[in-house]
């Protein structure tokens, strides 16, 4: 006695999956979690400061600051499909008033007006932190959806 286990439809599979990945990439990732990740609140010891923008924080406290470091990175994503899979990136470029790139600063907490990593890409960028986490639940939701209808 024999059995065959098969996929029929392969290609409206991988459609389905493509549609998904790019609809979590563009309005759960971009559109949301950005935000969510850029409000939410990071330790950062030491006296309150003056921001750009006016605001006195201390701490804990966001990193909107300006919005300028939140909007590069949103402004910069890109998705793209081929044959072998698809891919969503962002760049965070905002500069400082030196003219220096200073995502990685506020990222690792390095530098001269930095205190403590506020890491907002780790979830994505960490297969062990991805697992567990919220933006995995909603990107397992749009595939649910665009699978199942």
């Amino acid at each position: 006695m024999a059995g065959i286990a098969r996929i029929i439809g392969a290609k409206a599979l991988e459609k389905a999956l493509l549609s998904a990945f790019q609809q979590w990439t563009e309005d759960d990732v971009n559109g949301e979690y950005w935000r969510e990740k850029f409000e939410e609140q990071y330790p950062y010891p030491g006296p309150p400061t003056l921001r750009k923008n006016g605001q006195v924080v201390g701490n804990p406290r966001d990193i909107l600051d300006t919005e300028a470091l939140y909007d590069s990175g949103v402004d910069s994503y890109r998705y793209a499909a081929a044959p072998d899979g698809a891919e969503a990136n962002w760049h965070w470029n905002a500069k400082n008033s030196s003219g220096e790139e200073y995502a990685w600063f506020v990222h690792e907490g390095q530098g001269p007006y930095s205190r403590e990593p506020r890491r907002w890409t780790d979830e994505l960028a960490s297969e062990f932190l991805f697992e567990g986490s919220e933006i995995k639940s909603r990107l397992m939701a749009r595939i649910d959806q665009n699978l199942n209808g």
